[in-house]
């Protein structure tokens, strides 16, 4: 696809996303108390839905614009 590629940022979104729940699964092995539990139920809870939300959108878009793509060059 030409000028834009939703798939590697999906690939960065993904990618990010695990890196933050690692580092949080880290953080929790030595901050576990209830300011810690507020954080993740207000910030981080959240945005696994939003994520997922975003990848689906991101897939689906990137299949609208390859289709587009294949529907003008024909």
């Amino acid at each position: 696809m030409r000028g834009c590629d939703p798939a590697s940022a999906a690939a960065r979104l993904e990618m990010a996303f695990e890196a933050l729940n690692r580092a949080r699964a880290d953080a929790a092995a030595r901050w576990d108390d209830p300011m810690s539990r507020s954080f993740d139920k207000e910030f981080l809870a959240p945005l696994d839905s939003k994520v997922k939300r975003a990848l689906d959108a991101i897939r689906h878009l990137t299949e609208t614009l390859a289709k587009a793509e294949r529907e003008c060059s024909e």
